[in-house]
């Protein structure tokens, strides 16, 4: 028997369609035959795309285009379901499929220009975007997309271009902003967007989107406090804008505010859902004020929302190491390097919780892996060779020492340390060429030596000879 539901479809948004949308899956899963016209299939389609749920909407699409194959909208969201899926190639025959029936249609031509360029033909892109854009009245996704194809093509000066043009045109997503720095950045001319962000503000002091993009650049930059600035105008400006506030959270931190960090992680989690990445830093900033019970609670969340979130295992871990509390720390530094085994930092935490429980055999492995990913961290061969200085090894520490500066030979603190050792060891002499270099490199990190020599006469000693070279 033949049913149309038809009527149930003026009420596109409402609960009508989502009644239609039930009689359409019983349809479905009954394998029955319901007539259904062009604009239902449509809104089918539409709906299920919006809600994710791609299978439901390709069968939308599958069974509307047998009986509608010139159904534009239905083309489309069948090729935007390939592209959501990854199969470009079966996307863009759809595409050419809709172009044969309507060839100065400018989503047709939008969409395969993305395409084209998401495949890597970004010449073709190009040709296919600048059609499109001549057929548009609304520019600013399709210059948007050519300076993403321009972008990907490796030519930045054009990517810069179009962008500009894109927030020219009104292009209201932050992410436009993410990436003209990304850009200027990756031709080393991240101050040379500053002139052009700046005038977006004098134009428009009251676009938060204008000053988060001169923040974004600012920090790229390390100019935090011209960031702070920047990002605090483009939250009160737009109190909800939850990447102003998580980047504003950024600045603080990296400038040692970490009580306002904290208060603009905070902020982001209530104006978005909770994410690992926020958590993480939010249990950062708290980790950083020395709340060990938020940071704990903050990196746990974390990992309950993905396991597989390795910087907040590492978070737990350097926490219980904070606090000495070096047995429950293995568990959690262990599962980050099994999940990352080439990360520098989570080798150099393992290897430290290991010294600490005087596992030397784990703890000189660890020691190990850390140097060889990243010899050039002088924290990895300091807290190596100190593992075998406790040991009373003082020769043993000095070679770690050696093959450190055979790296690095222009870091005044492993001279310093190779002082150490040599005096403990007994080698005046050779101590004494080392302190000179030291010296010479950085004069004033010698105070680091004294700590090693708690005798006042010892004490008196260096300095005599340090004094020297002031």
């Amino acid at each position: 028997m033949s049913k149309d539901y038809n009527e149930d479809f003026d009420d596109f948004n409402g609960t009508a369609l989502n009644e239609s949308a039930k009689k359409f899956e019983s349809m479905i899963q009954n394998n029955e035959s319901h007539y259904l016209d062009e604009i239902t299939y449509e809104s089918l389609s539409n709906f299920y795309i919006d809600n994710n749920r791609w299978d439901l909407a390709e069968k939308a699409c599958d069974l509307g285009l047998q009986q509608y194959p010139y159904s534009l909208e239905l083309l489309l969201n069948q090729s935007q379901l390939f592209v959501n899926t990854l199969a470009y190639d079966q996307a863009l025959e759809m595409l050419e499929r809709a172009e044969t029936f309507y060839p100065a249609d400018q989503e047709v031509n939008y969409m395969k220009g993305v395409v084209l360029n998401l495949i890597g033909n970004f010449d073709d892109a190009i040709e296919v975007l600048n059609r499109a854009l001549s057929l548009s009245d609304e520019k600013e996704e399709v210059y948007f997309q050519l300076a993403q194809t321009y972008q990907n093509k490796n030519e930045f000066r054009k990517a810069v271009e179009y962008y500009k043009e894109a927030i020219a045109a009104g292009y209201g997503s932050e992410l436009i902003y993410y990436e003209l720095v990304f850009c200027y950045d990756f031709q080393d001319k991240l101050e040379e967007s500053l002139p052009y962000l700046r005038s977006l503000t004098d134009k428009d002091p009251y676009s938060h989107l204008a000053w988060f993009g001169l923040g974004i650049a600012c920090s790229r930059l390390k100019k935090y406090e011209e960031a702070i600035k920047a990002f605090d105008f483009s939250v009160v400006i737009e109190d909800d804008f939850a990447s102003g506030w998580f980047n504003l959270g950024h600045s603080k931190m990296n400038s040692d505010d970490h009580a306002g960090a904290k208060e603009a992680y905070l902020r982001t989690l209530e104006l978005e859902n909770s994410s690992s990445e926020v958590l993480t830093y939010l249990a950062a900033s708290c980790e950083k004020l020395g709340e060990h019970s938020n940071a704990l609670k903050y990196y746990k969340e974390a990992t309950e929302l993905e396991p597989t979130w390795e910087e907040a295992w590492y978070g737990m871990a350097s926490v219980l190491f904070e606090q000495q509390k070096y047995i429950e720390a293995t568990h959690f530094i262990k599962k980050a390097t099994s999940l990352n085994s080439v990360n520098s930092d989570y080798w150099l935490l393992q290897a430290d919780v290991e010294s600490r429980l005087g596992n030397m055999l784990a703890a000189i492995e660890a020691y190990n892996e850390a140097a060889n990913l990243d010899p050039e961290n002088i924290d990895i061969w300091l807290n190596w060779s100190l593992l075998y200085f406790e040991h009373e090894d003082y020769n043993k520490a000095f070679e770690i020492i050696y093959d450190a500066i055979e790296q690095v030979p222009d870091e005044a603190d492993l001279h310093y340390r190779a002082t150490v050792y040599l005096i403990f060891d007994g080698s005046y002499t050779e101590a004494y060429k080392y302190l000179q270099n030291g010296l010479e490199l950085d004069f004033e990190a010698h105070e680091q030596i004294y700590g090693f020599f708690p005798s006042l006469k010892t004490q008196k000693a260096l300095n005599r000879i340090i004094e020297q070279y002031r």
